[in-house]
């Protein structure tokens, strides 16, 4: 089956898919809608490999006729794979850690490369050398050095490779040439939050939707659709991807993870070595100050905030978690709808030019909650 992963958690989805691959009738232009962690990502990858008739690279990622461009929380997630690779030392948990790294080895596609980014691509290019050097046994030591050299080559990206997670006009237009360049297979490309970007950048978008050419694949990836241009979303057949309910999420961690949990996204952070419980009390008293109490934090508080989030690498998942007690509080009839509503523009609207426009963090947060107590 195409799509032996999506199936564990998004069966309807997984089957729609798959008949309509096998039957000739998937679109070159898709659309994957939904909360994070709802397998657009799975989905979209399971989707673009067998396109490309690849489907054995779904751990390495290491296919000339695939990019994908992730906008989400990547240090989040690979010192999660990392940390349990660590800890667990069997092949599977290994194959996560390479997959997740993969994803983010793929923005540095050689169609991308450019002689400003040439550090950060000759980085990657390391990284990626470390990733074929996967030892065949996981004894003697082996995995021990596997990890020290996965260590300094991401440290070396991490530091020389940082870019805003938002992709730009110029990217768009190498990934348009790429999808035009013939080739022996198809090819596709993986855009994710496409809502994040500039309008520039999404009308590029536009253009390459217009008139895909033979055997390009576009697969877009969107947290709220609704904040994507009219045209795109015409020129795009879209899913949606609900949920995952806790008892399915519970699954995946026991098979995936060899652990229990009842939300992946949870487990993830706390396998990343994350403060979860002092990030939610932070978001919690900053909707209680500002939008309950109508008052600001004071500077000092700010500045802890500021140091906290930093240190953690915890931004965007920070401002969900803003967005996840609002939605919360409309909900209890704590926050009347109007309230509510403005809240999630604002959050959502911070979280975008944070992105897009690499803003100040400490800024970030003092628009979010001037903007919250003038409500």
């Amino acid at each position: 089956m195409a799509f032996e992963r999506l199936v564990r958690t998004q069966p309807q989805l997984a089957g729609r898919l798959e008949g309509e691959l096998g039957s000739g009738k998937l679109p070159q232009s898709v659309l994957f809608y939904g909360a994070p962690y709802s397998s657009r990502m799975t989905a979209a990858v399971e989707l673009a490999l067998s396109l490309t008739g690849e489907s054995g690279r779904y751990v390495r990622l290491d296919s000339a006729n695939l990019i994908i461009m992730p906008s989400r929380d990547m240090p989040i997630r690979i010192a999660a794979m990392r940390q349990l690779c660590a800890r667990q030392r069997n092949r599977k948990s290994l194959d996560n850690l390479v997959h997740e790294t993969g994803i983010l080895l793929s923005s540095y596609h050689d169609a991308l490369y450019t002689n400003s980014a040439k550090d950060g691509f000759e980085a990657a290019s390391e990284l990626a050398e470390v990733l074929y050097g996967i030892p065949q046994s996981l004894e003697g030591g082996e995995l021990d050095r596997f990890l020290s050299d996965f260590d300094k080559a991401y440290a070396k990206l991490s530091a020389r490779g940082r870019r805003s997670q938002a992709f730009t006009i110029d990217q768009i237009r190498a990934i348009q040439s790429f999808l035009q360049t013939g080739g022996d297979r198809d090819k596709a490309v993986i855009l994710e939050n496409i809502e994040d970007v500039t309008v520039g950048a999404m009308n590029s978008i536009l253009k390459v939707l217009e008139e895909p050419p033979s055997g390009a694949h576009i697969i877009l990836l969107s947290r709220n659709a609704r904040r994507i241009l009219p045209t795109i979303l015409s020129r795009v057949r879209q899913y949606e991807f609900p949920p995952v309910s806790l008892e399915r999420q519970s699954a995946l961690i026991s098979d995936l993870f060899f652990s229990q949990g009842s939300s992946v996204e949870d487990f993830i952070v706390s396998a990343a070595g994350l403060d979860l419980a002092g990030l939610e009390a932070r978001a919690d008293e900053l909707v209680h100050q500002t939008l309950v109490k109508g008052r600001l934090l004071d500077d000092e508080t700010l500045s802890s905030l500021a140091a906290f989030l930093d240190e953690m690498g915890s931004w965007d998942l920070f401002v969900s978690k803003l967005a996840a007690i609002c939605e919360d509080g409309f909900l209890h009839g704590v926050l009347e709808p109007l309230r509510a509503k403005r809240a999630l523009e604002l959050l959502s609207a911070c979280q975008r030019d944070a992105t897009v426009y690499a803003q100040n963090r400490r800024v970030m947060l003092e628009r979010i909650q001037r903007g919250l107590v003038a409500l």
